[in-house]
């Protein structure tokens, strides 16, 4: 079985998906097509956040300064691209995320994101004459079908 740091990756998984019920975050604003799953932690807990990113391979890590003076500097790990999301993710979750009430919220998250992913995100599409596989520009033609169609 294949390892991380030692571990087997199955005990890895586990334990991220326990992690994730106690501090992770999944934002959801379909009207305006963002979503996220995030670990915010205080700086020292770098190392987690950054098993976090490897582990999963995706997301990015950001470190932000403090934003008073008595709080410590935090650091997040982040998935935004909708593809990660949707592949990465939501599988993952499905899995190995402990029944709790971040599952509750993960659940909800997920009808939202995957209703967005299948009917609300804006997709572009093959030209519609046929053999022509170049994106649409204008009234689902190409660039060199519409100006052929409709003149310069």
């Amino acid at each position: 079985m294949p390892t991380t740091t030692g571990r087997p990756v199955t005990e890895i998984a586990d334990y991220i998906g326990g992690f994730v019920a106690a501090e992770g975050t999944f934002v959801s604003r379909p009207w305006d097509g963002k979503f996220a799953f995030a670990v915010a932690l205080g700086a020292c807990d770098r190392e987690m956040v950054e098993l976090l990113r490897d582990f999963m391979g995706c997301g990015r890590v950001m470190w932000r300064r403090r934003r008073k003076g008595h709080y410590d500097d935090e650091v997040t790990f982040v998935v935004r691209k909708l593809r990660d999301l949707v592949g990465t993710v939501v599988p993952f979750m499905d899995e190995h995320l402990l029944t709790s009430y971040k599952r509750e919220q993960y659940l909800a998250w997920r009808v939202e994101l995957l209703d967005y992913w299948e009917h609300g995100m804006r997709r572009r599409r093959p030209c519609t004459v046929v053999g022509c596989e170049v994106i649409q520009r204008a009234k689902g033609l190409c660039r060199h079908h519409y100006y052929e169609a409709f003149g310069r």
